[in-house]
């Protein structure tokens, strides 16, 4: 019932037509992507406590079919540029907003979709950059945290810094300036996404408890094959 009432929540998304990335930010799609952690549905633009992001791993899902492989990511689109020296800055891709860079939190490869359950299937063990809570500075605002869903083609190739290791530590530095737009540059647009917004649970006023959301009971899905 549970992942049927999830599946209900994305086929409403589909329905409303609703931006599933930031604003102002490219790449962009309005194609939503279903995360769920534990029972707590994400909906766009929401702003969910530190801790939630932090100690529940996410679960992808769709209501829409996808018949090929995928990558699915999250990235920080709102690091300050007070963390690096005014010689970095000067290197580093744009995020969300002036003064504001990314950093990479998961990337995972290799993605199959279920089209019977809208689960999506793949080896956690076997990714990129595995995935990491939000941790956003404290004294600072809240952060975007978007979760993308990538075409992976036949002829994806990893980059350099992926296939030595670098990522696998979610503390390493390399994971910082990552650009979405070189990435679908390489494999093309991004096909659906969900956003979050997290701030530092130390700061004043923070999100502290997990929003209660009432879904839709009058959306069906089905799919047929």
């Amino acid at each position: 019932m549970q992942f049927k009432n999830s599946l209900i929540a994305s086929a409403a998304l589909v329905a409303s037509a609703v931006a599933q990335s930031p604003a102002g930010f490219s790449p962009s799609t309005k194609t939503p992507l279903g995360i769920k952690f534990g029972n707590t549905i994400l909906f766009p633009n929401e702003t969910l406590p530190q801790s939630l992001p932090d100690t529940v791993t996410p679960t992808p899902y769709s209501a829409i079919p996808y018949l090929s492989k995928y990558m699915l990511l999250l990235v920080d689109l709102s690091i300050p540029e007070y963390f690096f020296t005014d010689e970095q800055i000067a290197t580093l891709v744009p995020g969300l907003g002036a003064g504001r860079t990314t950093r990479l939190h998961w990337w995972q490869t290799n993605v199959t979709h279920d089209i019977l359950d809208g689960s999506f299937k793949y080896d956690s063990g076997a990714a990129l950059a595995p995935y990491a809570g939000p941790q956003p500075p404290a004294g600072d605002s809240a952060h975007d945290y978007v979760f993308w869903l990538f075409p992976q083609p036949s002829n994806f190739v990893a980059p350099a810094a992926a296939l030595a290791g670098e990522f696998d530590d979610p503390s390493s530095d390399a994971r910082f300036n990552f650009s979405l737009p070189a990435l679908a540059k390489q494999v093309g647009n991004p096909i659906a996404a969900n956003y979050m917004r997290v701030e530092n649970a130390a700061n004043p006023g923070a999100v502290t408890t997990v929003p209660a959301v009432a879904l839709p009971t009058s959306i069906s899905v089905s799919i047929s094959l």
